[in-house]
């Protein structure tokens, strides 16, 4: 995702790290920290783990959920860095939220194969990357300075390369109802609902973009209980401004409490909500739902035992 930030480009990027425990220990690779990748444009937060391991020759293993998420600010300076790559002389803005997904090992006859990676006792804090020394790539100072492969050409048929980071809410009342939003005609689903949430924006962590939106989205203020899921949607077609996009979504979905229930009531008026409401946890997958509430539902009626 790229913005503008005062006067230099800004790149926002997600960040995956795989934490694979097997036998009471940690994987981590030849600097001690936890497998990690840049998640590439189209590719699926699971996909981007499986990466970071066959990197450090980890053992097969099955991605589970996110156990947490950090996110890190810093200005990348401008120049030609070591492996060719040219930033704007002005330098870039790069948010990174670094998304931490579980594993686990699938066959504990490879568990030995982890080779420069290694195993180590499970510390307190899990051992992430220093931020600093995930450098920019070519694609990324592409993207955030508008100069990708695929930017609009004069027929406009070309697609723009985008990838969005966002953030959405479960929110489920005490006699099971769940908080959904209506998708305005601004949208491309207009109409259909979805779960209260929005764009991370340049510098926000995701819990906090979560608890933003759905105050603006519905009027109520909620307390985040934990993470539910990271994924990702790759798809081409046209933004509400009408601009054909290489769209690569990626979402992260949180469970969240109201502090208090009441009437919802739009605060964001003429975005993309034009409605929101509480429905019956039972009757929310017949309402018409888009895919990130259908599964968000299914986490809430997995948690309520069904």
């Amino acid at each position: 995702m790229s913005l503008t930030t005062g006067e230099r480009p800004a790149l926002q990027r997600v960040v995956v790290h795989a934490a694979l425990r097997s036998r009471g220990q940690l994987l981590v690779d030849g600097d001690g920290v936890l497998p990690w990748a840049v998640l590439a444009h189209g590719e699926t937060p699971a996909a981007g783990v499986q990466r970071a391991l066959l990197a450090v020759g980890a053992p097969p293993a099955r991605p589970r959920g996110p156990l947490e998420v950090r996110h890190a600010v810093r200005r990348e300076p401008g120049g030609t860095a070591a492996d060719g790559v040219v930033v704007p002389a002005g330098g870039v803005d790069v948010h990174s939220v670094h998304v931490v997904l579980a594993a686990e090992v699938t066959d504990h006859a490879l568990r030995d194969a982890a080779r420069p990676a290694r195993w180590a006792p499970v510390p307190e804090q899990l051992p992430l990357v220093a931020d600093a020394a995930v450098a920019v790539g070519a694609a990324e100072v592409a993207r955030a300075t508008g100069a990708a492969a695929g930017s609009p050409g004069a027929d406009g048929l070309v697609p723009v390369v985008r990838q969005r980071l966002a953030a959405y809410a479960v929110v489920v009342s005490p006699d099971q109802r769940i908080l959904l939003t209506r998708l305005s005609e601004r949208t491309p689903s207009p109409g259909r609902w979805t779960l209260p949430g929005g764009g991370v924006d340049h510098g926000e962590h995701p819990v906090d973009a979560a608890v933003r939106e759905v105050h603006e989205e519905t009027g109520m203020d909620v307390v985040v209980d934990g993470l539910l899921d990271v994924a990702s949607e790759h798809f081409t077609g046209r933004s509400p401004r009408g601009v054909l996009e290489d769209f690569h979504a990626v979402r992260v979905l949180v469970a969240a409490t109201a502090t208090q229930v009441r009437e919802p009531e739009v605060l964001d008026v003429g975005g993309s909500t034009d409605l929101s409401r509480w429905v019956p946890l039972d009757e929310a997958p017949a309402v018409g739902l888009v895919g990130v509430a259908h599964r968000g539902v299914q986490f809430a009626l997995r948690r309520r035992g069904c």
